[in-house]
């Protein structure tokens, strides 16, 4: 009788197991149709006026396309930040930290950098949207240790579309210098 017994508690068990099994494929299925069309596909990654043929560095198993470039521009410009702000917030992307963000320096050494960073969240929250500037300062060439600093020309961008990490992190965290420690003050 406890054979008859065993075997009975055990179909009821499968049974359960596969009810449950299938509940769950049930509201997947329908949370997958409620979700707006195209949500969670990788966004298109836009490219600044003229830089469309510059080849992008992929990595598809982490959801990361990248490209950089050189903007044949003067320091302190916002011209790329501009256009990427007027691209993506009409779409929906939202833009991490409060305010407009400001060039920093950063000091390592007898190296001196000047940096800008912008990071955007997509409306699903699920990838961003990361820009980080950077102008090259170096002591002026002189005996003269007041001559100043000399700045390489141009400013190196780097455009970076990557799969968020952790969404709830984002909406809680403001951006964090893209040169790391040791970044200074606005130097607007």
């Amino acid at each position: 009788m406890s054979e008859k017994f065993n075997k009975r508690e055990l179909l009821r068990m499968v049974a359960l197991v596969a009810v449950v099994w299938v509940a769950i494929l049930l509201g997947i299925w329908r949370w997958q149709q409620s979700r707006p069309a195209g949500a969670g596909r990788e966004p298109q990654l836009i490219h600044y006026p003229g830089t469309e043929q510059v080849q992008e560095q992929t990595s598809p198993n982490i959801g990361l396309r990248k490209y950089w470039f050189e903007l044949n521009e003067e320091y302190p410009s916002k011209s790329v930040y501009y256009f990427y702000q007027r691209q993506l917030e009409p779409q929906g992307w939202k833009q991490l930290g409060a305010g407009e963000p400001k060039w920093g320096r950063a000091v390592d050494g007898d190296e001196t950098r000047d940096l800008f960073g912008a990071v955007w969240v997509s409306p699903d929250h699920l990838w961003t949207v990361d820009l980080q500037m950077m102008s090259v300062v170096k002591p002026a060439k002189s005996d003269d240790p007041l001559a100043g600093e000399e700045r390489q020309p141009g400013i190196q961008v780097f455009v970076t579309l990557r799969r968020a990490v952790h969404a709830g992190i984002l909406l809680q965290e403001s951006p964090k210098s893209p040169a790391g420690e040791g970044v200074t003050g606005p130097t607007e």
